[in-house]
């Protein structure tokens, strides 16, 4: 089988691109039986000379998030000469709140470029391109439940890709660091769990904690108000880094808050699986399967108050059991053993699609 990638994410903002379709390219290749491609949205939209060589000898094209303008008409001419067209999202970009950086542009019809209005709207003319694809794949079970009425939803998790994580050396520190890290699209994620009263109180109770905020949101630090001896502040790092910067966290954090994290992948709990990292998230869809392994809790400051104590004052209880079971099912989710769950969904569509059967064993 051959696979075309189409990649939304700039170099700038990139993140999920990482997880929906290079991580996932990368295991194809590795796997020696098939082939897969990364192509950017750019070049797929444009017909660029890369573009239709790479799609011209593909059997799958999976297309990431920006169904709208070009990709659309890009969709339909492949579709007609046969491809099988999967569309590719993570995100409730219905549900944004008002303090996503990209509110305006999926919810208001804002162009990012112009600041002009965009005619029809991104979000209608995404669900166009839901109706042309063979079908979508995403990362929650909950946008499955949202979409289906417009193609056929399946779900695909965000697998690791498990070396990345592997060997790498914590720093040793002073006193206990409460880590989080992510994009600037999770300020209500902190705003409106209680969380924030809750980090507070624990670090004026346990003066040894510290939070660590790593990303490049800055309303999230302000918002917290804490004295500069117990913030650590990292900026953005690039998906090879990273790990080494999640070693740090000898606890990790999880928020939730409303509809629009409803619909978020487990990447942040799988996370600290791998990483062996005792954590704390918020209930809700995205983490129930990992709830034996770490702790869900209610969205209040007295529920993440009492939770975050207990870790911290029992924490090498539970760093003894972040390295078993919990350990072994973080691994268990790791995109190379996994591969061929994938390739079997992407030859389920295709042979719906177009009425080519596609082993996914064949060499």
């Amino acid at each position: 089988m051959k696979v075309v990638f189409v990649y939304a994410d700039s170099k700038e903002e990139w993140n999920s691109s990482e997880w929906r379709c290079a991580v996932p390219c990368r295991a194809i290749n590795r796997s020696g039986r098939h082939q897969a491609s990364l192509l950017s949205v750019v070049d797929f939209a444009n017909h660029t000379p890369q573009a239709v060589a790479l799609c011209n000898a593909a059997d799958v094209i999976i297309v990431e998030r920006n169904l709208f303008a070009g990709v659309l008409s890009a969709i339909q001419y492949w579709k007609a000469r046969d491809k099988a067209i999967i569309a590719n999202f993570d995100d409730a970009y219905s549900l944004m709140p008002p303090s996503n950086v990209n509110y305006s542009f999926w919810r208001e019809g804002v162009s990012r470029v112009t600041n002009e209005k965009i005619e029809p709207p991104p979000l209608t003319q995404f669900k166009w391109g839901l109706r042309m694809v063979h079908a979508a794949i995403v990362p929650s079970r909950r946008l499955v439940e949202d979409w289906q009425n417009y193609t056929n939803m399946l779900y695909l998790p965000n697998y690791i890709e498990l070396s990345n994580y592997q060997n790498v050396r914590s720093e040793q520190h002073e006193g206990i660091i409460i880590g989080w890290g992510g994009s600037v699209s999770h300020f209500q994620s902190f705003v409106e769990s209680g969380l924030i009263k809750a980090l507070r109180y624990v670090c004026k109770a346990r003066p040894q904690v510290k939070v660590m905020i790593c990303g490049n949101d800055f309303r999230i630090p302000k918002v917290l108000g804490l004295p500069a001896r117990q913030l650590i502040l990292q900026p953005w790092v690039s998906y090879r880094e990273w790990p080494a910067i999640l070693s740090r966290f000898d606890i990790g954090l999880a928020p939730l808050a409303g509809e629009y994290d409803e619909r978020r992948s487990w990447i942040k709990v799988l996370e600290y699986l791998v990483m062996k990292i005792p954590w704390i998230a918020s209930e809700g869809s995205p983490y129930q399967e990992f709830r034996s392994y770490g702790w869900l809790v209610k969205n209040t400051t007295p529920a993440w108050e009492r939770v975050l104590l207990d870790v911290v004052d029992h924490l090498s209880k539970y760093k003894e059991e972040a390295g078993r079971e919990a350990y072994l099912t973080g691994i268990s989710q790791a995109i190379d053993d996994n591969v061929d769950s994938i390739l079997n969904t992407f030859a389920m569509v295709a042979q719906l699609a177009v009425g080519k059967p596609l082993s996914v064993m064949a060499v």
